[in-house]
């Protein structure tokens, strides 16, 4: 006879207090859709306090690295009489009327019969009340999309044996920005930046300063006219200069000189300025100096 298993007891599932307990579902009687807009159709209402200033140096820049195929949707109140005002998506908006003009149309998302105060309040929620991507995840999602920038970057910073991180150590660099900031300005300039901070200062975390990146950059990129395949600035005389001091004492120096104390890119350029007298004590040749970097030319 063949013996067969008890059957289980059906347990049902109790309601305890650990249940999630949800608030009740919000009533949103607004009207919102998705439509395609001609961008000479939309306007910014420069009386209304839910919309930043227009700033050419980031239009510019989002110009630089433009490709419509990326756009995500203007968020856009469609008012009373038939308008629609842009709540975010300005800059991008108007980067897409100077390069194809008005008859453009970008994917919008449309609201209807919003409030003023609504209005803001969608202004903060796409602006302000989102968790800011650290430049390392940008860094890294763009290396994935291919972008062209970034893929060569990165190209340039393995070449010297290193890599891009969230944090330096003696083989990984963590300062992002100035890694693209430096590479962004001159191909192969980069790799000439690492290569005279390692010299500096060996393969340690502290060579890799956001600041020093910049300010060597700087030195390098000002004496390098564009026709010439190399500088015209003797690295290893750099190398040799730099090395005279540790990093942080460079760093003291220049945010000393810097009004308010500064950030990185504003540090950069007094510290390049040090950089420069430091290499030219000694030098009779007048063709053996080597030049500042001007100002406004902060990395």
């Amino acid at each position: 006879m063949t013996k067969t298993a008890p059957a289980k007891k059906a347990v049902g599932k109790q309601r305890g207090k650990d249940e999630p307990q949800y608030e009740p579902v919000p009533v949103d009687p607004r009207s919102v859709f998705h439509q395609k807009i001609p961008v000479g159709l939309l306007e910014v209402d420069p009386s209304l306090d839910a919309q930043r200033m227009f700033q050419r140096s980031w239009a510019n820049k989002l110009g630089k690295k433009w490709n419509p195929r990326l756009l995500l949707p203007a968020i856009v109140s469609k008012r009373a009489d038939g308008r629609y005002y842009l709540l975010d998506g300005q800059h991008s908006t108007q980067v897409a009327l100077e390069k194809h003009g008005p008859e453009f149309e970008r994917h919008c998302l449309v609201y209807e019969e919003l409030a003023d105060a609504e209005e803001a309040a969608l202004f903060l929620a796409a602006n302000r009340d989102r968790k800011a991507v650290k430049p390392v995840d940008n860094y890294r999602v763009a290396l994935t999309a291919g972008e062209p920038l970034v893929t060569r970057v990165d190209a340039e910073v393995v070449s010297c044996g290193l890599t891009v991180t969230g944090s330096s150590s003696p083989n990984q660099v963590g300062a992002v920005q100035a890694v693209l900031l430096i590479g962004e300005k001159r191909v192969g300039l980069l790799p000439k930046v690492l290569t005279t901070l390692a010299e500096a200062w060996g393969r340690d975390a502290t060579s890799w300063d956001n600041m020093m990146i910049r300010a060597v950059g700087m030195v390098i990129h000002t004496n390098w006219k564009k026709e010439d395949d190399a500088p015209r600035i003797d690295l290893d005389r750099l190398a040799l200069v730099l090395r005279k001091r540790t990093v942080r004492q460079w760093k003291t120096d220049a945010i000393r000189s810097t009004q308010s104390g500064g950030g990185s890119q504003s540090r950069s350029q007094p510290l390049a300025e040090n950089v420069v007298t430091a290499y030219n004590i000694g030098i009779t040749e007048p063709t053996e100096l080597v030049i500042a970097p001007g100002r406004g030319a902060g990395a």
